[in-house]
Order: structure tokens, then sequence, then C-alpha cells
């Protein structure tokens, strides 16, 4: 069996792990995380990435977990709805919307019943040494604080935008270069759910591109967020200290005295465990592997949460991965290249920012004039109901290989 190890085991490196599992190859997926609870708010399954989980057998069990939503609704300060999308039929809300532990736990259950697939928790990869055969990689281990020397036949970085393992393979200057800042900064976390969050999403906006946005979870709990389109260096300093106190502290200055129930939702984030805050960003590379390492979802194509394409793009890299690595597993330099060159064409396809990357700018206005022209827009093409005209982002088709 080739031995595999992957660094992270969030939503691509574990459907890496059932694939590369199913087919023949000794995986070992090590994990910062002491829990393998993962962690995050609501995303969806769209395009590629649901034929792919349905050869997973897993669709019928993330239906089963998907938030039910109806669609979006938008407010103004006064907490009156002036537009309405209903689901699946804007491109806006749609029909497969699960939170991120939620489809984690399904993914991770698959690829956990398979013998030759083994999750180490507590674990991160400190040194690689790479030869013409193998890699061998130091792994810590958090509990113990011990150090071991495994040798792989390959190494896949898969843990997430600001990838620690993509930091070891790459050269100094990709590194360096690789992440490219939106510039709009954005948290998200859970809030007691209250009747009326049920079953619309509701987005409120203010001037100075300012948003809360509330998404049905359960009846207990609602998933929160907040978005600031403006770059601000007291935000950046506090992403960068990684002081979860003092980014909900700088959050609640900007967004405090807002209308709606913005108040609600900042007393809810400074009380919440799941926080989570980052200065959006995506990742682009001229190249997606070094000799044997190979980079993987958010750390080699990191689209952004703007494109809604994250967790669909790291479901197909990894079964294009594993497809490319099932073919030709003696050869996995041979398989990388072509991993690479068959998908980046789709990456270059949905990882785009709308409008040259002023979209984000143009949906959320800075001024009271641009808020007032923005809610009058929407109000027409609620009212209009145009669905037929809006191009369907989420299914950008791609000829899956067979596995």
């Amino acid at each position: 069996m080739p031995r595999v190890i992957i660094s992270g085991a969030g939503i691509a490196g574990t459907v890496l792990a059932y694939w590369l599992g199913k087919n023949g190859f000794q995986v070992v997926v090590v994990e910062r995380s002491l829990s393998s609870t993962q962690s995050g708010q609501i995303i969806d399954v769209e395009g590629p990435a649901q034929e792919i989980v349905t050869r997973m057998g897993l669709m019928e069990d993330i239906k089963s977990k998907v938030t039910h939503e109806a669609g979006i609704r938008f407010v103004d300060d006064s907490s009156q709805e002036f537009a309405l999308f209903p689901v699946g039929r804007t491109g806006i809300s749609n029909e497969i919307e699960i939170m991120r532990p939620a489809l984690a736990a399904v993914l991770f259950a698959a690829a956990d019943k398979l013998p030759n697939v083994e999750f180490r928790n507590g674990c991160t990869i400190q040194a690689i040494q790479q030869s013409v055969s193998e890699v061998i990689v130091d792994i810590h281990h958090k509990a113990s604080g011990a150090i071991s020397q495994e040798h792989f036949d390959m190494l896949v970085a898969s843990d997430g935008l600001r990838s620690p393992t993509r930091d070891l393979i790459l050269p100094i200057s990709d590194k360096e270069s690789c992440l490219k800042s939106l510039k709009i900064f954005a948290a998200f976390f859970s809030i007691p759910a209250k009747p009326h969050d049920r079953p619309y999403a509701t987005l409120y906006q203010a001037p100075g591109r300012r948003a809360v946005f509330t998404k049905p979870w359960t009846e207990h709990e609602t998933s929160a967020y907040l978005t600031y389109c403006k770059y601000d260096q007291s935000l950046h300093d506090a992403r960068e200290s990684r002081d979860v106190n003092l980014q909900k502290t700088r959050l609640a200055t900007i967004f405090e005295g807002l209308g709606w129930e913005t108040d609600r939702l900042i007393k809810g984030m400074m009380e919440a465990e799941n926080f989570y805050f980052e200065e959006i960003s995506q990742v682009k590379l001229n190249k997606w592997s070094q000799g044997r390492c190979v980079l993987l979802g958010d750390t080699a194509y990191c689209p952004s949460p703007l494109t809604g394409q994250g967790t669909n793009l790291a479901i197909l890299g990894a079964y294009v991965l594993a497809s490319k690595l099932v073919k030709d597993r003696d050869n996995p330099t041979e398989a990388f290249e072509e991993y690479e060159r068959d998908l980046r064409p789709y990456v270059n396809k949905v990882q785009p920012i709308p409008l040259g990357g002023y979209l984000p700018l143009l949906i959320n206005p800075d001024t009271s004039w641009g808020l007032w022209i923005q809610r009058f827009v929407l109000r027409w093409i609620s009212w209009l109901q145009p669905w037929k005209y809006f191009p369907d982002l989420k299914n950008v088709p791609y000829n899956l290989p067979d596995l």
C-alpha cells in the first residue's frame, strides 16, 4: 500500500482520506485539534460536490441534517422586511445548507470506518524532508510534547487558508505572496434562537459597509454573522494577534448602535464560545505541488466565502486528486501535475469575485444614499422575481472521473 499523510481533518482532507482508503492506500490524517469535532458555520453542498457525496452514499444522511432554511429576507433599520428571495431559485440561498460541523461529522464517520485510514488528533507536522522516493515527516504530539519521525510515500497539506504545512513545502517567495487579502472582515458565531429567526435567513445592512446576518440553525441556536467591507488596520492587527477578546471588543465598537437586532447579536457575540474571526482572503499559487508534497482545498486555492464555493471546491479537489493518485499510484509527482492540470481551469472559473472584485462594495454601500438606492432595487427585484436571469454560480459543470 502507498502510505500517505494528510495534514488537516477538514472537509477536503477527510474526503481525500475516504477515497484513498477505499482504493488501497494506507492513510494517516493528522489534525491539530484534540477533538474530532469540527467548528464552523452554515455551508452549502452544490454542483459536482453533490454528485461526489452521492457516490459516497452519504446524500441522504446529509439531507437529514440540513437547516431547512426557506430563503433570505432583507430588513431595514426598523426591522421591516422589504425584499424576500426564496431558497433554491436565485443562487442567494440554497437547498442543501448544513452546519459545517454536521457535514464534517458525516464525512469523518465514512472515512473512519475504513481499516486503512487512521485519524490522529492533537498532532501537527513540524518538519519535512523529501527525497526522490519518500517524505520524512516530523510529527509533534500535543498531549505529550513528543516528536516522532515517520516515512511516507507522499504528503498532502489540507490544513486551511493559513496552513503552516504549506509554509514547510513552498519556497519562501511563494508562501509570502500566495495570500491575497480582499480587505473584508467577517465574524461568525452562534446566539440563542428566537422564534422569528426561522425559517428565513435575515440580512440587515447599515452605512459604512456594515452587514449583520442571521441564518436559522436549530430551535435553540441561530447562526450569526458580522461583516465589515472596509480595510481597518485595528481589525487586521486584532486578527493577527489571535486575541479573541480583542477581536470581539473591536467589532462591538464598529457595530454598536445600529438598527434592527444588532445589539442582540453583539451581546450574543461577546458570550459565544464558537466565535471565529477572519480577514477574508484568497489563495493564489502558480503551482500546487512540490516533489512528493501537494496542496489541497483552501490551502491551495481558497476562493473565499464571497464565492460560496469553498466547501464545494474542497470536495471536488479531494475527489480529483484521489482519482489521479489511484490511476498513477507509483508516480505521485505525475499524479499531482495531472490533478492541477485538470482542476485549475475549474478553479479559475469559480474563484474570481464578480464585477472585477467590486461586488462586495456594490452590495454593501458606504453611504445612506447608496443604501437607499440598493434597497429600492432589491425591493423591485423581489417583486418582479426575474429568477431565470440569475446566473447559477453553484452549478458550474465538471466532468467527474470514475473512482
